[in-house]
């Protein structure tokens, strides 16, 4: 039995080309439609989103299945009784869906990236480093001294530490610091406490290091251009950008990875991101 696609395609972009065409066999393509978009609250601020029937009238039109369906009640029971593989894209709604209408069918699933959905937008990537380094004295000195300052950190979440420098001296150094005081944790509870690592990364009381050290740079009136940061632990989004678009030209780190986007904005303003051994 022929697989069909099963997809939310709130635009269409080159990706999901990519995606109807990887699977051949797929004569078949069935569009979320609107009573199935309306269950998932949150896709209502995607202003992006076409209309399914536009979607399906420019599919169509590629001359690339022989058939192009609206998702919705009839189509699913139809579905569901013919029992046909499923070809999803990894996406929060795919997965959904098919835990509700189709747990018993045979589902292939796609990782190609189509948008950011829920489950993306929180999901840790590895880094891709520029360069590796394991034995300049200096960047090791610099990193430990990262550790050190990371030490002084009251977060309950991480103990990071950050250093920037340029021409061989030390221009800031900073910890995660609870703000205005570094006692409110203390006194009223964190609230990240409520959700797991790498998600809500605004719902913190703490100043991050990183951040911490380009607010020192704006406050004294430094320029932070073609400066190196080391960080013990690879940044956050948001303090990813704030270190993007501070002029850095290199960032040391030695663990962890990137969430969303800070891999991509770091390199796109031309950092260097250096992996110390």
């Amino acid at each position: 039995m022929q697989p069909v696609i099963v997809s939310y395609v709130p635009i269409l972009h080159e990706g999901y080309r990519v995606f109807f065409d990887k699977h051949p066999k797929a004569t078949e393509l069935f569009l979320f439609g609107e009573d199935l978009i309306g269950e998932f609250d949150h896709l209502r601020k995607d202003i992006r989103r076409l209309d399914p029937e536009l979607v399906q009238k420019a599919i169509q039109s590629w001359n690339r299945f022989e058939r192009v369906e609206i998702l919705n009640t009839s189509t699913i029971e139809k579905i569901q009784k013919t029992m046909q593989p499923l070809i999803i894209s990894d996406d929060d709604l795919s997965t959904a869906l098919v835990s509700k209408f189709f747990p018993n069918h045979p589902v292939e699933v796609d990782t190609i990236f189509l948008r950011w959905d829920k489950k993306k937008s929180i999901q840790p990537v590895q880094v891709s480093p520029d360069i590796e380094i394991s034995e300049e004295a200096f960047d090791q000195k610099m990193m430990e001294a990262a550790l050190k300052e990371g030490e002084k950190a009251k977060d309950w979440w991480r103990h990071i530490g950050a250093i920037a420098v340029k021409d061989g001296s030390i221009l800031f150094q900073a910890h995660n610091t609870y703000v205005p005081s570094d006692q409110m944790a203390n006194d009223e509870g964190d609230p990240r406490s409520n959700f797991s690592a790498g998600e809500h990364f605004e719902s913190s009381l703490a100043l991050h290091a990183e951040a911490s050290i380009v607010a020192q740079a704006a406050k004294e009136g430094t320029s932070l251009k073609e400066a190196d940061v080391y960080c013990d632990t690879f940044p956050c989004p948001p303090c990813a950008k704030q270190l993007a678009y501070s002029g850095i030209g290199r960032l040391f780190y030695r663990n962890g990875y990137a969430v969303l986007d800070g891999e991509r904005i770091l390199k796109s303003q031309g950092v260097k991101l250096i992996f110390i051994k």
